[in-house]
């Protein structure tokens, strides 16, 4: 019989936690032994050799949205929270970054989801030019979690508010960018024509044109995205977070995003 050849790793474990039915040394041979032996020692170490072998797959995730449990009460609101808590059941590293001027500075964990509060210490007159300063300090909250906690692999921005800073650190960091639309512009402002509701339309077309994926709830939403915005059919997905394992096909769509990235394809 061939002998066995052990594979040495820099960890110690208690030789009963690998011991195998002497049955099995005569139905396998070496190579099969020692791999079953390996695993045998991650299972108990808790360790998933995935985690080491999937660059496509995205781990730190940083969402992007004004709206947030328990502050906001919204449909948004509501989608983001249960998206974060999805992520971090299916063992993601979640961070958002949220707007709340009652508690900016601070960072609150939540069932495992890491929320850094931010104010907007410049005064705006309006949604747009709010939402345009906000991404300043969006941008200054992100650059601490990219250097201090893990880094980012994915940015997931929500609404238009928060496309300008997630296209921003896109291209600061370089990481993939999917953004969320719940409404447009041209149905919360019907037929008005201005430089506010243009300069808002011109960043959700932004939004989908420098983004790697563009998400909405519903069909008719999408339909509307594409006959506004004119981006690729297939860029634009829909995830109905009424439907059930919602999550699971937005985490398919990380990594495809991710997948496609990390080939050099960033449209």
């Amino acid at each position: 019989m061939q002998p066995i050849i052990l594979i040495y790793l820099d960890i110690v474990v208690p030789i009963s936690a690998i011991l195998l039915p002497l049955r099995c040394v005569y139905l396998m041979d070496e190579n099969e032994i020692n791999q079953l032996l390996l695993n045998k020692i991650l299972r108990q170490l808790k360790v998933n050799p995935d985690d080491h072998e999937s660059p496509n797959k995205p781990k730190n995730i940083l969402m992007v949205s004004a709206e947030y449990l328990p502050k906001n009460i919204t449909p948004q609101a509501l989608h983001c929270k249960s998206l974060a808590d999805g992520l971090v059941d299916k063992n993601m590293n979640v961070d958002v970054i949220s707007y709340d001027p009652w508690k900016a500075g601070q960072t609150v964990e939540m069932g495992g989801v890491k929320v850094h509060y931010i104010d907007n210490p410049i005064k705006s007159y309006s949604p747009l030019t709010w939402a345009l300063t906000l991404s300043m300090e969006i941008n200054r909250k992100a650059a601490d979690i990219y250097h201090k906690e893990g880094g980012i692999d994915l940015i997931h921005a929500h609404q238009w508010e928060m496309f300008p800073a997630g296209v921003s650190l896109q291209a600061a960091i370089q990481k993939p960018l999917i953004v969320n639309f719940y409404s447009l512009q041209h149905h919360r402002a019907p037929g008005v024509v201005n430089g506010y509701t243009d300069s808002v339309k011109q960043i959700e077309w932004r939004g989908t044109k420098d983004s790697q994926k563009v998400m909405v709830n519903e069909d008719w939403l999408k339909n509307e995205i594409i006959n506004h915005y004119s981006p690729e059919p297939q860029k634009v997905d829909v995830v109905n977070s009424q439907q059930k394992q919602w999550t699971h096909k937005i985490v398919r769509d990380y990594n495809w995003v991710m997948k496609n990235w990390n080939r050099g394809e960033r449209q």
